[in-house]
C-alpha cells in the first residue's frame, strides 16, 4: 500500500483535483484534510498509481491556474509546477530545430540583425 500526499494552498482549490483523483481511484480511496490542506490517495503499490497521481495534478494544476503543489511519497516531497504554454510558432521552431538558431546569410542581401 502507498500513500500519496499533495498539499495545496486552500481547501478551494482542491475540489478539482479530489474528483479528478476520486474518478481514477474511488472515492474510498481518496481523503481531504482541511487542517493541512492535504489530500490524499491510498493505492496499492504500482508505478502506474504514481503516474496517474502526477499526471492528474499536473492537468489540474493547468485547468485550475494554479501555480504549484506539493507531492509527498514516502519521506521525499516534491514541487509540482504547473506547466508552460509554449507559443504555437515558437514549439513549430523548436521542433523544426529553428530555436535559437541565427538566420543564414545570404550573398546578395547584407544581414543587419
Amino acid at each position: 500500500m502507498v500513500e500519496i500526499c499533495v498539499s495545496v494552498r486552500n481547501a478551494a482549490e482542491a475540489n478539482g483535483l479530489v474528483a479528478r483523483l476520486a474518478a481514477l481511484f474511488g472515492s474510498s480511496a481518496v481523503s481531504f484534510d482541511r487542517i493541512r490542506n492535504e489530500l490524499r490517495v491510498r493505492s496499492e503499490w504500482e508505478s502506474r498509481s504514481v503516474v496517474a497521481v502526477i499526471d492528474a495534478v499536473q492537468s489540474w494544476l493547468m485547468a485550475a491556474g494554479v501555480d504549484s503543489a506539493e507531492l509527498s511519497l514516502g519521506d521525499r516531497s516534491y514541487t509540482m509546477a504547473a506547466p508552460t504554454l509554449i507559443p504555437e510558432p515558437e514549439r513549430a521552431a523548436v521542433a523544426a530545430g529553428r530555436h535559437g538558431a541565427r538566420p543564414s546569410l545570404n550573398r546578395s542581401q547584407p544581414w543587419s540583425p
